[in-house]
């Protein structure tokens, strides 16, 4: 499944820890980032079966039992192969990319400085979807998808509908959020 498949099924997308990926991958949201686990836990049969039926990209810079860099991506591709990916780290991008997984960058917004700062990174790593923290910076989703050519997804500080329809309806592909009783939302 590619990025745009993924976010026209549902443009929610569950931050889920492990304890909660079940919950996650049975509700409406069209994928789910996997937030903390172990690297135990992702070779788990509950796991594969939990991945077959839905999208899961796993926040590689949350993720215990590995360093991140190039084998760890290699080692993540190998054995675990989800969807794609979620990282800070320019050269965990890279080598996502390089290994077929889909890249998403998050960046954080706090000032001017960190957006063009941002921009010129997602220019550099080609991910291929950007995810933008704080999600209520929403009103910016369009300028960096036009800047970047990137489908673009809001995260961070979700805490109710009203702000998932903000973000969807400022350009963004789509909302990443923690908040399980959201799960269920009908769009």
């Amino acid at each position: 499944m590619n990025v745009e498949d993924i976010l026209k099924v549902s443009p929610l997308i569950a931050a889920a820890k492990i304890q909660d990926l079940r919950e996650a991958v049975n509700s409406n949201v069209g994928a789910v980032i996997l937030m903390e686990a172990k690297l135990n836990e992702l070779l788990e049969e509950e796991f594969r079966e939990l991945k077959r039926k839905k999208p899961i990209f796993i926040h590689i810079d949350l993720l215990k039992g590995l360093s991140n860099d190039k084998e760890a991506i290699e080692f993540i591709k190998k054995y675990v192969n989800p969807a794609g990916i979620v990282s800070t780290k320019s050269s965990v991008i890279k080598s996502a990319k390089k290994k077929g997984l889909i890249a998403i960058q998050r960046i954080f917004l706090i000032d001017t400085k960190s957006l063009n700062s941002a921009i010129e990174s997602v220019k550099e790593n080609n991910p291929d979807i950007v995810e933008v923290m704080p999600a209520l910076a929403h009103s910016i989703a369009k300028s960096i998808k036009e800047l970047t050519n990137k489908p673009v997804i809001m995260a961070g500080l979700v805490e109710n509908e009203k702000q998932i329809l903000d973000g969807l309806n400022s350009g963004a592909d789509g909302v990443s959020f923690g908040k399980k009783n959201l799960w269920n939302m009908n769009l």
